[in-house]
């Protein structure tokens, strides 16, 4: 008897090798593509990272003020959030802080931070937010058609994005680091966005948008390349008294103290004073005869007269440079593109601005369509009430038996009518007074009106003109945003 013998495959080296590389890459990308859509990198869409747009989808039906730790309650208990209620409610409280945003978009009531402490907000226990006015005009436009996707294991649906005019990744800044990406984006001002909004509308070259702190008094120098340099303030008020009244967005009071302890160490400057609350303010001393120059003498050196050259005052580029006031950022517009699956990086904002217009006028399609279409249901509806009076329905009701009888003959009387299942429902379910005398004017005043908004809705969504005129004229609209 021979004994069986197992056969067995050969597996070429080089094609385990190929596998293993192509698995590897696959997998890791996916992680890096999974945590830039949930922790690090905002997207294009709405310029919010996932869990900040959670917040506000949580907060959007709340018309009253809400405990920053009940809201982050309420999104982890709509299964929506996954991360803890600590990080949440600092997400919640990020959002609020004046001192980080250049319109925190939603409103917080309590301690929400200082200039001295951009992110020192007090215990979510008791501090509050509300949605704010920058909130409805910025962040919840066309609601109704937010696409939604369903949350991490599929029970609910939440935003894959909201659909604001403008692009809001431009206006409070953002910063994140994922597998194999950073971004930086730093803030700029509304009314620059909303300006350069309006050129690419119009199809007119877009300024470049220079970064801004609308919270802090540093001034800003484009330096090329999307390099900018900030500047801190600095007033000279006497021969040996120097007061700083602002520092650069990166440095924070605390380091800057450290450095002026140094120099205090180092008998660079005499003492200095911080009265800063809510403001930045140092009183900086120095020893007479530093900061206010030296005048040019004569001096008698082994009998013979030497000139000395005089040494001039300090100005304030002077005193900037010596505390170091100036920090120079690049700025990286890396966001998730506008499919949410994929990272893109921008050379520069005109160029996000650009890519966000075009994107942003689709979605008027689809509400414009939305609207034409539920207009149409209410038409077939009110085309199927009148057919009803015309049959005579008010008088022969009374001899109906019972609701079924009614409804046969509703469908009946409609039968050329696409009426769906519940359309014939809500007439049956009529109050008495729909069916009065005057009830035939009334519904032939709904049909001509809603026949005349749906031939307007049409011609809209027939000229892609009307559709960025409309588009123009919403974003026109933030240029008198009071917040």
């Amino acid at each position: 008897m021979k004994k069986a013998t197992r056969a067995t495959t050969v597996i070429q080296p080089s094609l385990v090798k190929a596998d293993a590389s192509d698995y590897i890459n696959s997998t890791s990308r996916e992680y890096a593509i999974y945590t830039a859509q949930n922790r690090a990198i905002p997207s294009s869409c709405d310029g919010l990272k996932d869990g900040q747009r959670k917040a506000f989808w949580i907060i959007r039906n709340k018309a009253e003020k809400i405990k920053t730790v009940s809201l982050a309650g309420e999104m982890i208990s709509a299964n929506i959030f996954l991360h803890g209620d600590v990080s949440a409610s600092d997400t919640i409280s990020r959002l609020a802080a004046p001192y980080l945003n250049n319109i925190p978009l939603l409103q917080g009531l309590g301690a929400f931070g200082t200039r001295v402490a951009p992110d020192g907000w007090g215990a979510p226990r008791y501090t509050y937010v509300k949605k704010s006015k920058a909130t409805e005009a910025l962040l919840y436009t066309d609601l109704d058609i937010v696409p939604l996707k369903p949350n991490y294991d599929g029970s609910v649906m939440e935003p894959a994005n909201f659909l604001p005019l403008i692009p809001l990744t431009l206006l409070n800044g953002m910063s994140g680091i994922a597998v194999g990406w950073s971004t930086d984006i730093l803030p700029h001002s509304l009314k620059e966005i909303v300006a350069g909004t309006l050129a690419a509308i119009d199809g007119m070259p877009i300024p470049d948008l220079v970064p801004q702190f609308d919270y802090l008094q540093t001034t800003v120098k484009p330096l090329g390349d999307n390099a900018y340099e900030f500047t801190g303030k600095i007033t000279i008020e006497s021969d040996n008294v120097i007061r700083i009244t602002e520092l650069p967005p990166d440095m924070s009071l605390e380091k800057f103290k450290a450095r002026l302890n140094q120099m205090e160490d180092d008998g660079q400057i005499s003492m200095y004073t911080d009265r800063s609350t809510k403001t930045i303010d140092i009183e900086v001393r120095f020893k007479r005869g530093v900061i206010n120059g030296k005048p040019a003498t004569t001096e008698i050196v082994n009998g013979k007269k030497v000139k000395v050259a005089g040494v001039d005052p300090w100005t304030e580029a002077d005193a900037i440079s010596f505390f170091k006031l100036k920090s120079k950022t690049t700025q990286r517009i890396v966001v998730l593109d506008f499919n949410n699956a994929s990272i893109r990086q921008y050379d520069n904002a005109p160029d996000l601005i650009k890519a966000y217009v075009e994107w942003r006028l689709g979605w008027y399609t689809i509400r414009y369509n939305k609207m034409r279409d539920e207009l149409l249901s209410e038409l077939n509806f009110a085309c199927g009430i009148q057919a009803c009076l015309k049959g005579g329905l008010p008088k022969w009701l009374p001899t109906a038996d019972n609701k079924a009888a009614v409804e046969a003959k509703v469908r009946e009387l409609t039968v050329k009518i696409d009426l769906r299942d519940d359309q014939i429902e809500r007439i049956v379910s009529l109050p008495t007074y729909r069916w009065a005398k005057d009830a035939i004017e009334k519904v032939q005043g709904e049909i001509e009106e809603l026949s005349e908004k749906i031939v307007e809705y049409e011609s809209i969504l027939a000229d892609p003109k009307k559709i960025r005129a409309v588009y123009r004229q919403e974003v026109a609209s933030l240029q008198n945003l009071k917040i």
